[in-house]
């Protein structure tokens, strides 16, 4: 069984034309899809009202439409993402040593900021820390604050109390990179950054490749059977900056073909 592949329309970073292209090429099935939450089933997804409720599916887009997908469908094995795998608190248990925040602590929002000034305190360098959500939906990016713009990070119309936020000592980071993980095995990769800012560039230095090898045969957990695993090069040497799901995920310069046949093999052993 060869995979249908979905690609959302319209998804920042989601490159839908360059992975149309090689998905036809390898002799599969591709649909541009949008997400029309006003419809019932099956207009709810438009360019996939043909498919059946339990295709062999891989879907690529935005984080909305593939928990959409997840409550409404029964396509395999969808876009591999495990959101609960995919928060911090729960793959930081696994690969902790190799991270590049390991001081750090989770706290529910409302007590992040009671306790501000004592944070600032125990995590703070240079007068900054980094905060971020736990869960993969961020309602705020991971940035680095001081204490004068530290409240404004977390108010707003989707203000939670209890929502987890991570609190972690600032790292400084150079590079950055993204690597396609699956079956254990780094299969493609991109760097996405450098000093000078967003700076796309395909393939990864030797190191890189060697580092994440490493890591993943100390680390056996897997978050999903294809992941994408993001590396920094920082003032601790290379580290493990976050993990991300393949469906939800650019992959920038990395090779396209590989991830296709990678991914499309994948799907049609799971299904």
């Amino acid at each position: 069984m060869r995979p249908i592949w979905l690609l959302e329309s319209n998804v920042d970073g989601l490159n839908t034309a360059e992975i149309q292209a090689e998905v036809r090429r390898q002799g599969m099935s591709c649909h541009i899809v949008k997400h029309l939450p006003s419809y019932a089933i099956p207009k709810d997804i438009a360019g996939a009202e043909s498919l059946r409720m339990d295709e062999c599916v891989i879907f690529r887009g935005s984080l909305n439409l593939m928990r959409h997908i997840h409550a409404s469908r029964r396509w395999t094995p969808g876009g591999w993402c495990a959101v609960q795998n995919l928060s911090c608190s729960t793959y930081y248990a696994h690969f902790g040593p190799f991270l590049l925040n390991r001081d750090y602590a989770f706290l529910p929002m409302a007590e992040v900021i009671r306790l501000a000034d004592d944070l600032f305190l125990r995590y703070a360098k240079e007068g900054k820390l980094f905060v971020r959500p736990d869960t993969v939906y961020k309602r705020f990016p991971g940035t680095l604050t001081d204490r004068t713009s530290f409240m404004s990070r977390f108010h707003g119309s989707e203000f939670d109390p209890t929502q987890l936020v991570l609190v972690a000592r600032a790292k400084k980071s150079s590079y950055e990179w993204r690597l396609i993980v699956c079956n254990s095995r780094v299969i493609a990769g991109s760097q996405y950054r450098s000093p000078a800012g967003r700076d796309e560039l395909p393939h990864c230095p030797d190191e890189v490749i060697s580092f994440a090898a490493d890591v993943l045969q100390n680390v056996r957990w897997r978050p999903a059977p294809i992941f994408v695993l993001d590396v920094c090069d920082s003032e601790d040497g290379l580290r493990v900056q976050e993990l991300n799901s393949f469906g939800c995920s650019g992959h920038y310069l990395a090779d396209v073909a590989t991830v296709v046949e990678a991914a499309s093999n994948l799907a049609a052993i799971t299904f």
